[in-house]
């Protein structure tokens, strides 16, 4: 009995030392590979110098985009939604530059500066609506400054010619 018991001790031991993993495969369902769907994107030439929608378009946004953060300054309706619309001011303005040449780049640098500055000073931790009326006359002049020099008829010889 001493025996038969010493016999299944062991085999239990070599077994669980040895390890079964050819029967753990074998019950054991395997991970199906996932392969993506195939992406198919189509190209499409677009005119190198801009067409006046396009630059209109951005023009349009700059300015939608400081009135929405000079509204938003008046109000104090949402440091959120100050930031989001500084951000995007920045952004087409930024796409507006790709359209410039260098002399276009120079006059829309300061502008470009000052937006800067008012984002630091918007996204400042420790920002207060006491001097808003600053921030909010600042604004106000980039937008002036920005809707008087580069409106499409007086930006058409900032433009890349290629």
């Amino acid at each position: 009995m001493k025996n038969k018991l010493g016999i299944c001790l062991f085999l239990c031991l070599a077994i669980s030392f040895s390890g079964c993993y050819s029967l753990r495969k074998k019950f054991v369902r395997k991970r199906k590979k996932y392969t993506p769907p195939p992406l198919y994107l189509e190209l499409k030439e677009y005119p190198a110098t801009p067409t006046k929608e396009v630059y209109e378009e951005y023009f349009l946004y700059v300015k939608g985009w400081l009135s929405e953060l000079i509204k938003c300054l008046e109000e104090k309706i949402s440091r959120k939604r100050e930031k989001k619309s500084i951000d995007q001011a920045l952004f087409n303005l930024e796409q507006i530059m790709v359209f410039l040449n260098d002399k276009g780049k120079k006059k829309i640098e300061p502008i470009k500066q000052e937006l800067v500055k008012l984002r630091e000073k918007i996204y400042n931790p420790y920002f207060s609506y006491t001097n808003v009326n600053y921030l909010i006359r600042k604004t106000e002049k980039v937008y002036r400054d920005f809707d008087s020099q580069f409106s499409y008829n007086k930006a058409k010889g900032f433009f890349v010619k290629e």
